[in-house]
């Protein structure tokens, strides 16, 4: 392939890999949503079960049994992050990897990012914030039980408040977590296998995109398309950052953004010598 043919299939197939982060994304949320719509179920068909007058109610046995329910959504969401974690990873390392193999370069290294640390950090931190939030919601239909208890409010009342604490409109700093976090995990990702081979591709660079929002940080808007060497950073409002999510880097130039990184090459030039062959 010439240099030019190389690029245009090199830049198609950046494009699909590109894909696999929105995927997991919209793909861990919508799990989580039926998680959640479960749990709604489950609650109310355990209010639904007992006497219509809510003061003759057991009002512990009540709340063993609602906290057995947010307890499962839990443990289920856990699982389901964990999953979409793993894939998003990888993604991450695909869409160094595959690029490079649709412009000629095959990379030899067997990569040990999989089992990397950051993965692990990450990954657990995500789970550590939507459990947090999980566990806001379970206070919140504790409170609305209290209030019925004592008289303050009808069971009806009740019920319509819980299944809208648990609705999506009411959920969005779950689904801040796991646009955040998503983006943070591929994008490490990526940028570490991107310097795991840096030497051996040296013509290899990455660039600063906006991702699909309607509005973006100042900062983050003045960065898009700028290029830098895959071991050198990014200046972002004055912040040295690797890439987005840099862990580094403070909240306010990381929460809920939808930027990323994509590989660019500069030239064809590789030390076969060193990961690649071509």
């Amino acid at each position: 392939m010439t240099p030019s043919e190389r690029t245009k299939a090199f830049n198609k197939a950046r494009t699909a890999q590109l894909k696999a982060l929105l995927k997991n994304k919209q793909g861990l949320w919508d799990s989580l949503l039926r998680l959640l719509e479960l749990a709604e179920e489950n609650t109310q068909t355990i209010l639904q079960g007992q006497p219509t007058n809510w003061q003759q109610w057991h009002y512990g046995k009540l709340q063993g049994q609602i906290n057995q329910v947010m307890l499962e959504l839990g443990e289920r969401s856990a699982a389901q992050i964990k999953a979409f974690s793993q894939t998003t990873w990888v993604a991450g390392i695909n869409l160094i990897d595959a690029p490079l193999k649709a412009g000629g370069v095959t990379v030899n290294a067997m990569t040990q990012l999989l089992q990397h640390r950051q993965l692990v950090a990450i990954d657990n931190f995500m789970v550590d914030r939507i459990k947090d939030v999980l566990s806001g919601k379970a206070d919140y239909i504790r409170s609305q039980l209290g209030l019925v208890m004592m008289g303050a409010q009808d069971s009806e009342t009740a019920k319509k408040a819980i299944a809208e604490s648990l609705g999506e409109k009411k959920m969005w700093r779950a689904k801040a977590i796991v646009n955040t976090e998503l983006s943070r995990l591929y994008n490490t990702a990526s940028h570490m296998r991107m310097n795991e081979i840096g030497d051996a591709v040296p013509g290899m660079e990455k660039e600063w995109r906006l991702g699909r929002r309607k509005e973006h940080r100042v900062s983050h808007l003045a960065a898009n398309k700028t290029r830098a060497a895959a071991n050198e950073p990014f200046t972002i409002g004055g912040i040295k950052m690797m890439h987005p999510h840099d862990p580094k880097a403070p909240a306010k130039e990381t929460v809920n953004c939808s930027c990323f990184t994509v590989p660019v090459m500069k030239h064809w030039e590789v030390d076969p010598n060193l990961t690649v062959k071509t």
